[in-house]
């Protein structure tokens, strides 16, 4: 199992945790509070932290990040539990696709393996840059243009729209 150093936790899975957070509850069109995500991004860091010390098996880890990210952003949103699990599903599933884009590309680029760089606290933390520059630009986009994949109608009941219409 991977040991992630503090510098890391520090300089990559905090920032990481903030983004996915940031974005997730932007594309479920929950008001952004910086003064909660950001405690909330910390604990999340520190349960992904602990958990990687857990023998279990590789993958495993995420499943419980994304329980720990939905459990957090049901306490500190006060959103209810479905849209807790899509914050952190939306925010999880893009982190994974720019990852997947990303990586290959950057290995290839600098000529190392995987397990080279992770065995390097300083590769670790530069190769994780350009990831959090491309999700740290979707983040501020979706915000900028209030892009949202909730539809407010679809949330309203019949008698809400009965009462709209008159």
């Amino acid at each position: 199992m991977d040991k992630m150093p503090l510098i890391a936790l520090i300089f990559q899975s905090i920032p990481e945790s903030i983004l996915i957070l940031a974005l997730g509850l932007t594309l479920m069109g929950v008001e952004i509070k910086w003064q909660r995500i950001i405690p909330a991004a910390v604990i999340s860091s520190l349960c992904s932290y602990f958990v990687r010390e857990l023998p279990i098996p590789y993958g495993v880890h995420t499943l419980i990040g994304i329980i720990a990210i939905a459990v957090l952003v049901h306490i500190f949103f006060k959103t209810s539990i479905p849209i807790a699990i899509c914050v952190a599903m939306i925010g999880i599933v893009i982190l994974a696709t720019v990852e997947m884009l990303l990586c290959p590309l950057l290995l290839f680029l600098m000529g190392k393996t995987i397990t080279e760089i992770w065995e390097s606290k300083t590769l670790r933390i530069l190769l994780a840059i350009p990831e959090l520059i491309v999700l740290a630009l979707i983040t501020f986009w979706c915000i900028r243009k209030k892009f949202t994949l909730r539809s407010p109608r679809f949330y309203f009941s019949n008698r809400t729209r009965d009462r709209e219409s008159d």
